[in-house]
């Protein structure tokens, strides 16, 4: 397991950085977590606070297909708005008509 920290409030990636992260303990801006996994992308970790751990992303998988499936994800979520807005223009648009 590997040492990190994370930001206090949204247990967001802050540094794995010893110097920088105990600073921020010290000032309250951000918690250590001594059971981060070792060899995991910094963007796949938060911190729980309920559980004080660190969840990953897709813990299941690797570095390579966890991006791939964030990928995927973000294309699908961002499809699903823009027709939901194109879906909001044509009711507007038949409205009008």
């Amino acid at each position: 397991m590997a040492t990190y920290y994370f930001k206090v409030g949204t247990g967001e990636p802050f540094t794995d950085k010893t110097d920088a992260g105990d600073d921020a303990v010290a000032k309250g801006q951000a918690v250590k977590a001594d059971n981060a996994p070792d060899n995991t992308e910094a963007w796949r970790m938060t911190y729980n606070f309920s559980t004080n751990s660190v969840d990953v992303y897709e813990s299941s998988m690797n570095n390579d297909d966890a991006q791939a499936a964030k990928k995927a994800k973000v294309d699908a979520d961002a499809k699903a708005s823009n027709d939901a807005l194109k879906q909001a223009q044509k009711d507007l648009d038949a409205a009008d008509a």
